[in-house]
């Protein structure tokens, strides 16, 4: 007699395997960061002419930087990652010890609103 309630004895290494499969399936499901990124990007290029700077810091937050010009207002968000590596430090990884070098990576979205209407005038995406 089987000491399982279920016909097959459970397999952990498949259960593992699903638990952990399972999730990153679900999330991936949206097209990950990029997508949303690039739907983000072609978004905010038909919104040219419409969007205030309220409508801009509604959905990205507050602005990290301004800087006035003759044409308008340039705002600045930027998003930095850095790349875990510790500026001048040893790394100990899977194959052993190495010199890392610092990486950062990050976005940057400089946005221009029209001095005169409040309104989106242009904007520049950038990735490093």
């Amino acid at each position: 007699m089987c000491k399982f309630p279920y016909p097959a004895p459970p397999r952990p290494r498949l259960l593992l395997m699903l638990c952990a499969l399972v999730p990153l399936l679900l999330s991936s499901c949206g097209g990950g960061d990029a997508a949303k990124r690039k739907s983000f990007l072609e978004g905010l290029h038909k919104e040219i002419g419409i969007a205030t700077l309220d409508d801009l810091i509604s959905e990205m937050g507050p602005p990290h930087q301004s800087v006035e010009t003759p044409e308008g207002i340039w705002y600045t968000w930027r998003k930095v990652n850095s790349g875990g590596a510790v500026s001048g430090g040893v790394s100990v990884g899977f194959f052993g010890v190495g010199m890392t070098t610092p990486t950062e990576t990050g976005e940057e979205l400089n946005c221009l609103i029209d001095r005169n209407t409040g309104r989106l005038r242009d904007y520049k995406y950038r990735e490093w």
